[in-house]
């Protein structure tokens, strides 16, 4: 009760009043709305814990994947280096044997550190293996040419032989085939390929990695908590590619006896909702359901880098889920027990219990503002986050249609932020984010409405009259400030530029439709080179 303030004061006497004369009257509705409001504070705990747990798992597997396809493109390169096309047109059986010699040898040491590719290939555009390294029992092992297969009619090769210059293709998490027949034991696998071309830009070949998904999976249990949560990953068409609580269940796609077990057969009454929420949290009577989506989402793919392209989005659109199920929790039930015991000696201790009872909806009540600062303020800047940026902006656009104002949309995104991360480390990169939080208040002031959507992307939704005249001047004047000189340590100082997408309206628009064109724009900017500025 120490170091509080006038209101919260006020709060605190203003409940302990009405409950203590209420008590004795209607004490048992009193002591319900006690203990419904001790379950929503469970079930609040619950959904930020496992949002905090989930966004773990999705940043998890995201890493995983990507690392694997940057690896993939390294085995083109590698294959492009050694010019191992060129085998097939050599006559001279001793240089035949030395290219092939030299490849595979790389293949395998690569294999061998790696530890997690259960095959790396090169096969020609007719579906051959030319070379093929297994990983068995710890071992990387380069196959022999009278072990080498033929795969021209397996799917990930006519997905890999349609690859263009700098793409790759992703297969769907299944489980591995051989001879026609699912391996025993399982083994889950994803299948990465890139195209090899030669120096004149012709493809000539293509290479695969057989990615071992089993050590993805065990990764996702490591995150796992007790308690009677169900941990699940599933794919587009709702099969768990991974169940904590039923593994009989996964990849059930791949089994005709098992066709209709999927994420919707297990919760049928959430089917609709489970498919339309990419991102959120769902709350029954059974317990709390909440949901993430990792990978491409729509047109994004997160594992597209430099000039590499992934070419199948709907291979890597998963969606994490988990629901916690109230009657697997042993703090629920000894909740309930514990408020049916306080009905008898309600009596005795009103007066003691309106004390307490009061400062538990002060504490309560402190803790909500707190959260509901958290929730929509980004921790690191103080900018407002996606989610209120959203909700605020959706509100003003309603009310700027209806009282017919222009309004202007800036999407904001730092140039060559990665490499500011990857020379001066993490910190320095968190105060680089800070800095351009505290240039966008300095330039835009507090009419404009400030977020930072994620990342190094930022946006301002502008309205004022002040604003309006030249959105362009000050976007200029942001671009201005951020390329003075930056200290971020002593004596070292960096330059900092930003690329600027803004879309101006004045008319009917969605919020989506107007966030589109700005996106749109902020990548105008980016193709014209850095630190510049484009609207529409």
């Amino acid at each position: 009760m120490k170091n509080l303030t006038i209101a919260e004061y006020k709060f605190f006497f203003v409940r302990f009043t009405l409950i203590f004369l209420l008590l004795l009257t209607v004490f048992m509705s009193i002591f319900y709305f006690d203990s419904q409001s001790d379950l929503e504070r469970r079930k609040s705990n619950i959904q930020v814990q496992q949002k905090a747990l989930l966004v773990g798992k999705k940043n998890y597997i995201q890493v995983v994947i990507g690392s694997v396809v940057r690896e993939t493109a390294l085995l083109s390169d590698i294959a492009i280096n050694h010019e191992i096309f060129r085998v097939m047109a050599l006559e001279n059986k001793a240089e035949k044997a030395l290219l092939l010699a030299r490849f595979s040898e790389a293949l395998k040491s690569v294999s061998q550190r790696k530890e997690i590719y259960d095959q790396m290939r090169y096969l020609d555009l007719e579906g051959n293996e030319v070379v093929r390294v297994n990983f068995n029992d710890g071992r990387a092992l380069i196959v022999q040419p009278n072990g080498l297969q033929q795969k021209r009619h397996r799917y990930y090769f006519k997905e890999a032989a349609k690859l263009q210059h700098k793409g790759i293709y992703i297969s769907p998490l299944d489980l591995n085939i051989e001879h026609g027949a699912i391996e025993v034991p399982y083994k889950p696998m994803i299948r990465l390929s890139a195209p090899v071309f030669d120096k004149k830009g012709n493809k000539q070949g293509i290479v695969i990695i057989n990615y071992l998904a089993k050590y993805l999976m065990e990764g996702l249990g490591l995150f796992n908590l007790n308690g009677g949560t169900n941990y699940m990953l599933v794919n587009s068409d709702g099969y768990f590619l991974y169940n904590n609580l039923h593994p009989e269940k996964e990849f059930a796609f791949m089994f005709t006896d098992k066709k209709d077990q999927t994420i919707y057969q297990q919760f049928p009454e959430l089917e609709v909702q489970i498919q339309a929420m990419q991102s959120g949290q769902i709350e029954t009577s059974k317990g709390v359901m909440t949901i993430e989506s990792v990978g491409a989402v729509g047109r994004v793919n997160p594992y597209c880098f430099q000039e590499y392209h992934v070419t199948e989005n709907n291979s890597t659109a998963w969606k994490l889920i988990s629901f916690v199920a109230f009657d697997k929790r042993g703090d629920f039930i000894k909740a309930i027990e514990h408020h049916q015991t306080l009905v008898y000696i309600a009596i005795i201790l009103s007066l003691v219990l309106s004390y307490w009872f009061a400062r538990y909806q002060l504490k309560e009540h402190i803790n909500n503002q707190r959260i509901n600062v958290l929730a929509h303020h980004d921790g690191l800047t103080g900018l407002v986050n996606r989610m209120a940026f959203v909700n605020q902006a959706n509100l003003m656009l309603e009310s700027f249609m209806h009282d017919e104002k222009s309004a202007c949309l800036l999407y904001i995104d730092l140039d060559d932020f990665k490499p500011i991360n990857d020379q001066y480390g993490h910190a320095t990169g968190d105060k680089v984010l800070i800095h351009m939080a505290s240039i966008m208040r300095k330039v835009f002031g507090k009419q404009a409405l400030l977020a930072r959507l994620g990342g190094d992307e930022f946006a301002v939704l502008l309205s004022s009259a002040k604003h309006l005249e030249s959105p362009e001047q000050y976007a200029a004047s942001l671009q201005q400030l951020l390329g003075c000189p930056f200290e971020v340590a002593p004596d070292t100082y960096i330059h900092i530029h930003s690329s600027i997408g803004g879309c101006c309206f004045n008319g009917e628009i969605t919020l989506e439709e107007l966030m589109h064109q700005a996106d749109m724009a902020m990548y105008q900017a980016k193709r014209k080179g850095k630190n510049q500025t484009c609207f529409i």
